[in-house]
């Protein structure tokens, strides 16, 4: 969907950018207590930019990496026209391995980009993670969907309005696989008309936060902390989502 309704979709991109340089603050703050105030941080499915731009704004050496060229090439005009040194490669995170071809302080997964392909896939992700990180290296998972923060908050059905899109989301989930079905419909408005433009669908593997950590452990990444929240930093509840810092295992 990132490639064949990326158009679409960066629309909607678009509107979280309101809150990236918070959040982006926010990350600081949790690099701060593992003593990492500068370095080189990269991004997972980096959209177009919003949180590689502003950590590179708080004086990081940060890289994104995306699978939508449309993305991509948006997230260098925004960095040029902010002035800003960001990195952005266009990829699939499946073969990040692949893509860079250096070590990293710290790693960043934010706003669920695990969980599209197998659990098997994602635990190949988390591995090959592990090794782009240096000694003590952090690898944080962020603003994720987790299985205990959708049991309790499931609704088959929301919308989401601008002054000019409303977005009709459907959802189904599959409790017996933790698959959740999405389907994202959006209109346009015309006067008092809603006129159709396009949808989206796809599946989503929900993760159960212990899930996350097995995962995490098995590529000799050690949990060290949990959120509730990003913004807040205040610790993990039985139905948070994943706001999980892990970090590089000592050989």
């Amino acid at each position: 969907m990132f490639v064949d309704k990326a158009e679409l979709w960066l629309y909607w991109m678009n509107k979280k950018w309101k809150n990236a340089p918070r959040i982006a603050r926010q990350i600081k703050k949790i690099l701060k207590r593992y003593g990492i105030s500068k370095g080189r941080v990269l991004e997972l499915g980096c959209g177009n930019g919003r949180i590689t731009i502003y950590l590179a704004r708080q004086g990081f050496e940060a890289t994104g990496v995306d699978i939508s060229q449309l993305y991509i090439d948006d997230a260098r005009k925004r960095a040029d026209r902010m002035k800003v040194m960001a990195h952005f490669i266009r990829g699939d995170i499946r073969r990040i391995d692949r893509l860079v071809h250096r070590k990293f302080d710290v790693v960043i997964s934010i706003w669920t980009s695990l969980g599209y392909y197998t659990r098997q896939t994602d635990e190949q992700i988390f591995k090959k993670v592990s090794k782009l990180l240096n000694k003590d290296g952090l690898f944080l998972v962020l603003n994720t969907m987790s299985r205990e923060w959708l049991l309790k908050r499931f609704s088959p059905a929301f919308f989401e309005e601008t002054d000019r899109y409303i977005k009709l989301n459907r959802n189904t989930f599959d409790r017996l696989h933790s698959v959740l079905h999405n389907k994202w419909m959006t209109y346009r408005k015309e006067g008092q008309d809603l006129i159709y433009e396009d949808e989206i669908e796809f599946d989503l593997r929900i993760y159960a936060l212990c899930e996350l950590v097995e995962m995490a452990e098995k590529a000799g990444l050690h949990l060290k902390e949990a959120y509730d929240s990003i913004l807040t930093l205040e610790p993990a509840k039985s139905d948070s989502p994943a706001n999980l810092v892990f970090q590089k295992c000592q050989v």
